[in-house]
């Protein structure tokens, strides 16, 4: 019970009051328990919706959405059909609430990551309504009656996972496997049931499951943890423009094939060389002509000096390697590093007196995965591709990483540098060849070891001189005080004049045993 006392006319109007809130708060309740079980339930819930403020109202139907995900009711037409009521109408108010995100990152942070979480929610749970209505077309009761929909549910289930996981790139969030996963998983019903190629209308521009799928891929291989919120935005939207755009095949051409991905490792797409890689379920990519036209496009400054943020990419998918399926950590720090194979082999030479800091430099480390590092340096830094550097964060203790430069590019004036890790614990060891069969043997060189542990190729691996490189030829080199007998394998990679080839073991002997 409510007491109000004083005045009469003010506690007309104070009484007033209250029963307009609270005939506000019973329409907000009423609004808010609304079934979203029909078409018709939808539309007029819409017209509920608050319009004074565009946050609002994206708000208020954001939290309609989660309601319709979480209801879990059967999927069948009708279902579908409100679905689409609640796209058609927050899609529009989704593009007003992203620009008013991208004009605010920059100068409004607090704005900023407000706007952020709520257009990632919104992308999240139209994904997971739509995934939910594909599995109910699969298995529901309804299976039938929703069978000539797939194309449409299966189109929009990849074109809202593929934009839940570009606005985590944007926060850097790496997708996490169950998110590739998931759009492997769509991308393969479709492929396997024959409506991949189908064309569907979605917010009022033509596109296909095919598509969807592709442009995933395309925007997962630009690294974008490296780019800004509008180069991100800017090279999904050319992505989108190209009529043309590459899409996966099945079969492997080798020449025109440049990329690849394994529909069964949940993970995004790598470059390929002129053989086919082993794998599963793998799909290829000819990216050629996509790389030429991005290569094409003119920086905006007239100095002619500086590269396009698109020429960038276009290096930047051409040339990096390293899958990047992995979690990263952010660690911001200053480590030491050996650039080149001289500067390598004099630091890890600090065991036997050498004085490795003269060989090396520091740089700023910005992240870490399984996989390998990420720095960031002076934008005139030159690394060629393929550069091997060691890694340690103490020379004292002798404890080292051997990596290869996979990628860079400048941005915000500074060159970020990605580096694969080779080894975990890289040693230098001298080699001994046996004779040939004049008598004569090759001089006794340095060269680094990697343990078994570390590769990929399930084999030991060696770094020496290409000159001193030939297959199936056999030496000998210690390692503190064991002696390997090994012969020489097949090159994985060259890193300028040096080579990493593959070891099979002949024998290993303590030292005192072979003296």
């Amino acid at each position: 019970m409510v007491l109000v006392m004083g005045h009469p006319r003010k506690k007309e109007a104070t009484m007033i009051n209250l029963f307009a809130t609270l005939s506000t708060l019973t329409r907000r309740k009423n609004r808010q328990e609304t079934p979203l079980d029909s078409d018709m339930a939808a539309r007029k819930w819409l017209k509920s919706l608050p319009e004074e403020f565009d946050y609002d109202t994206h708000h208020a139907l954001v939290q309609g959405l989660k309601r319709f995900h979480a209801e879990k009711a059967v999927g069948n037409v009708e279902r579908l059909k409100t679905l689409m009521a609640i796209e058609e109408a927050g899609l529009p108010l989704q593009s007003r609430i992203v620009e008013q995100y991208m004009r605010n990152h920059a100068a409004f942070p607090l704005a900023k990551q407000a706007l952020w979480r709520e257009s990632c929610v919104f992308w999240s749970q139209l994904a997971g309504a739509w995934f939910n209505l594909l599995k109910q077309a699969y298995k529901g009761p309804a299976r039938l009656e929703l069978w000539s929909w797939r194309a449409e549910i299966t189109t929009r289930a990849l074109r809202y996972a593929s934009l839940e996981m570009r606005w985590g790139y944007h926060n850097l969030q790496p997708p996490c496997e169950a998110a590739w996963r998931r759009v492997h998983n769509i991308y393969r019903m479709a492929e396997r049931d024959g409506y991949a190629d189908l064309p569907v209308m979605l917010n009022a521009r033509q596109t296909t499951s095919a598509r969807e799928y592709s442009l995933t891929v395309l925007i997962g291989m630009t690294n974008p943890f490296g780019l800004k919120v509008s180069e991100i935005e800017a090279i999904a939207q050319l992505f989108e423009s190209f009529p043309g755009l590459p899409l996966a095949e099945p079969g492997f051409e080798p020449g025109r094939h440049t990329h690849a991905v394994d529909l069964s490792v949940n993970e995004g797409a790598f470059v390929l060389d002129d053989n086919e890689p082993p794998g599963k379920k793998l799909r290829f990519f000819a990216l050629t002509p996509l790389l030429d036209q991005l290569k094409s496009i003119e920086p905006p400054s007239s100095s002619g000096k500086e590269e396009s943020i698109y020429g960038q990419i276009a290096k930047l998918i051409a040339c990096d390697d390293v899958r990047r399926g992995s979690q990263r950590a952010y660690r911001f720090a200053r480590v030491w590093v050996a650039s080149g194979m001289g500067n390598i082999l004099a630091s890890l030479d600090c065991e036997n007196g050498g004085r490795p800091r003269q060989a090396m430099e520091t740089w700023m480390l910005r992240d870490e995965s399984s996989e390998g590092m990420g720095f960031g340096l002076e934008a005139s830094t030159a690394l060629p591709h393929g550069r091997l550097i060691a890694v340690s964060r103490n020379p004292a203790e002798n404890i080292w990483q051997l990596l290869a430069i996979r990628w860079n590019q400048e941005a915000e004036g500074q060159l970020l540098v990605g580096a694969q890790r080779l080894s975990h614990h890289p040693k230098r060891v001298e080699i001994s060849f046996d004779p040939d069969a004049a008598g004569a043997a090759k001089t006794p060189t340095h060269a680094v070891f990697l343990p078994v542990s570390d590769t990929e190729e399930d084999l030991s691996n060696l770094l020496l001189p290409q000159t001193h490189y030939q297959s199936g030829e056999q030496l000998t080199f210690r390692d503190g005080d064991i002696l390997y007998r090994v012969r020489l394998g097949q090159v994985y990679e060259s890193h300028e004049r040096w080579v990493r080839v593959g070891i099979d073991m002949l024998g290993r002997e303590q030292i005192a045993a072979a003296a």
